[in-house]
């Protein structure tokens, strides 16, 4: 889920040219079964009602072959940080550094 358009555009670009093929999803509920993919990337500054509900069951534990799920947004979003890691989701990435870290991310899996 990526609601800025520039964002997702390098997103797209970044998976495109490393032969990935890149799902945009803006419903939860249309979001693929977990073992459908290998790579979750969410803006968290861009979520909606919804999506936490989304996330719990693509982050569980119980999920078998459950993706990598990776939260991102503006560095100076403080806030946003700490609200990611309040919520279990782990360390929210910078859009930076999701950026440079992409084409090794989508090569890895």
């Amino acid at each position: 889920m990526v609601s800025d358009l520039m964002i997702y555009s390098r997103i797209e670009a970044a998976t495109t040219a490393a032969g990935a093929t890149l799902i945009r999803v803006d419903d939860p509920g249309d979001l693929p079964s977990p073992g459908a993919v290998d790579l979750v990337l969410v803006d968290w500054a861009a979520r909606a009602r919804g999506w936490e509900a989304a996330l719990d069951t693509w982050c569980s534990d119980a999920t078998p072959s459950r993706p990598r799920v990776i939260l991102f947004g503006p560095h100076v979003d403080l806030g946003a940080h700490a609200a990611a890691r309040a919520a279990g989701r782990g360390p929210m990435w910078a859009r930076s550094k999701l950026l440079r870290e992409l084409p090794q991310l989508v090569a890895s899996g």
